[in-house]
């Protein structure tokens, strides 16, 4: 098993994010948003899980503002369902997530896509809009332009970026948005037995 973390400042937003990805036959995603959006306070946590091949498997996104808010979906056999099992057809197309204010969520596609170099793929991915905690099926375009660039296009939004991913295909800085604060290079390691 592999133990990543990160540490990204929001620049767009006054926001900090620690993220925790432990990686072994699947994918378990834990990250900690604080800071102001929209001039607000807001803190969010999510908890995402993937399978083997970087499809999402869970979403779980808890949204603490002057009030506590609860998204939680979960995909099975290409549906999902929300927490109290009702199927959401119009969100079948997904197999990827995308939530507003965190970077790591582009490594989902990035990764379960494995483009070649020059090749592009247009997706549908389930998109979670914070603080507004609106849920709609959006559709993105990703480019491979170098081993390690991105090309992320929204096409519900118009929005474009250029993303140089680390060696685990998470995003380093994100033009304009979010910039790593640590590490530098993402270092994974097997965790400690001992305590």
């Amino acid at each position: 098993m592999t133990s990543t973390q990160i540490i990204w400042k929001g620049t767009y937003y006054n926001t900090l994010e620690y993220l925790h990805l432990q990686s072994d036959n699947a994918h378990d995603v834990r990250g900690y948003i604080t800071g102001l959006v929209n001039d607000l306070p807001l803190h969010v946590s999510y908890h995402i899980t993937a399978n083997a091949a970087w499809e999402t498997t869970g979403v779980l996104i808890r949204a603490h503002d002057h009030i506590q808010k609860e998204l939680q979906f979960t995909r099975e056999n290409g549906e999902w369902h929300d927490k109290l099992g009702t199927i959401h057809e119009i969100f079948s197309p997904c197999a990827d997530i995308d939530i507003s204010i965190t970077p790591f969520t582009n490594t989902l596609a990035v990764n379960r896509l494995q483009l070649a170099e020059g090749e592009s793929q247009e997706i549908t991915v389930l998109y979670f809009d914070l603080p507004a905690m609106d849920v709609k099926p959006v559709k993105q375009r990703y480019t491979r332009l170098a081993d390690r660039l991105y090309r992320y296009e929204s096409l519900w939004s118009g929005f474009t970026a250029d993303l140089e991913v680390d060696e685990h295909g998470i995003a380093r800085d994100y033009p304009g948005i979010w910039v790593r604060e640590w590490p530098a290079s993402v270092q994974s390691s097997a965790p400690s037995s001992a305590l």
